[in-house]
């Protein structure tokens, strides 16, 4: 029974970790937010699970900022290239997002970090994966004005 109420809880704590954002500009930090986090193992089965997100900001700005990583999932997956050069793993984790670009990082088993590169299209509002991997694939990529505000592009 404690594990049909803490995998819901756990799964939406994961779900929220990227639209939290605590840096002003918009970049996520991909961290659970101490009130999304529960509180103790012994939850009572009455609350939902959705409660904290209230104190959760969601709304997406006109750049696409902040994005979640059940979102860039979908561009990656979208994108033949990037899918079949990088390996996603476990999904997609401190993820970075300033004026419509977005970089995260992969979590294979068993091998490197990638980094990958996203750009937000304002006319579809959407997203779209263009490059990953692990010798900067923000380079050449991301104007050097969003690189240095992006967490994983190393100028």
């Amino acid at each position: 029974m404690l594990k049909k109420i803490l995998l819901p809880v756990a799964f939406a704590a994961i779900a929220l970790a990227g639209c939290s954002s605590e840096e002003p500009g918009g970049s996520t930090a991909g961290a659970v937010p101490s009130s999304a986090a529960p509180s103790s193992a012994a939850a009572p089965s009455s609350a939902a699970p959705s409660s904290a997100a209230p104190s959760v900001s969601t709304s997406v700005g006109k750049d696409g900022c902040p994005v979640d990583a059940a979102t860039l999932k979908k561009a990656y997956e979208a994108s033949k290239k990037v899918s079949e050069a990088v390996i996603l793993g476990k999904g997609f984790a401190e993820i970075s997002c300033y004026q419509g670009w977005a970089t995260a990082l992969t979590q294979p088993d068993q091998m490197d970090v990638a980094v990958v590169v996203f750009k937000y299209d304002t006319g579809k509002k959407s997203w779209t994966a263009l490059a990953g991997g692990t010798d900067n694939p923000c380079r050449n990529l991301v104007p050097p004005t969003v690189q240095s505000k992006l967490k994983h592009c190393n100028q």
